[in-house]
């Protein structure tokens, strides 16, 4: 009898001890949290602004400028982080890969189009198109393309021509006037790890405008 109670006293306690120690996990990583929250908040005190920017280069003047006339609710713009007042915190899209250059072919009928990509920080790509019809009327343009302040409302969806598979893409513009450049750029993990892209662009040229559905997926060309 005497055994018995000692079991149920020593596991009483060892119960006790983990239900303590739990909750002082528990207890540090909400404190963490609230650190990490408070930091930010001091930090846009101290700048002074509705937004605290860690570093500005990680983000095009466009994007900035457009969050600013947004007002939005915006705590921080931290590396690869966006963090909103309500705590919530969303990553820039992962893909394309910073700093490395990506070239993007595609054919249709006598048109060429080649698409050379490097995205550059958090939000810009440096692009360049070219587009080749029947052998000797081409077409050359290049800039830069920003994503939305928006993005995390959502990814786009494209569907790859070659497999017919739907894909999740990340989609960058450059829009001057009534000129438009817009490239999507995206994975489809059904036909593999390659980057594949859709334009959309008008003002070619003598060539057509290229819109989502009357040109085929470009697809990274591979080494």
């Amino acid at each position: 009898m005497k055994k018995a109670y000692c079991i149920i006293l020593i596991s009483s306690i060892v119960m006790s001890c983990q239900t303590k120690k739990i909750h002082k996990t528990e207890q540090r990583k909400s404190e963490k949290r609230d650190t990490i929250q408070q930091v930010v908040e001091r930090l846009i005190a101290t700048e002074k602004k509705h937004i605290f920017i860690k570093d500005s280069t990680d983000y095009s003047s466009l994007f900035l400028k457009a969050i600013e006339t947004a007002r939005m609710k915006t705590t921080a713009l931290i590396d690869n982080f966006l963090i909103l007042e309500e705590n919530d915190t969303i990553r820039f899209p992962e893909i394309p890969s910073i700093g490395k250059k990506t070239i993007l072919t595609a054919k249709q009928g006598q048109l060429d189009i080649t698409l050379t990509i490097e995205r550059i920080n958090q939000t810009t790509i440096d692009y360049a198109i070219e587009m080749l019809e029947f052998g000797n009327v081409s077409y050359k343009s290049k800039g830069q393309a920003d994503l939305s302040s928006h993005f995390y409302f959502g990814a786009e969806t494209d569907t790859n021509s070659l497999s017919g598979m739907g894909y999740l893409s990340t989609e960058f513009r450059n829009n001057q006037d009534s000129c438009y450049t817009h490239i999507r750029l995206g994975i489809d993990e059904n036909s593999g790890t390659y980057l594949l892209g859709k334009l959309k662009k008008n003002y070619n040229g003598k060539i057509k405008d290229i819109e989502l559905n009357n040109f085929p997926t470009l697809v990274e060309k591979q080494q």
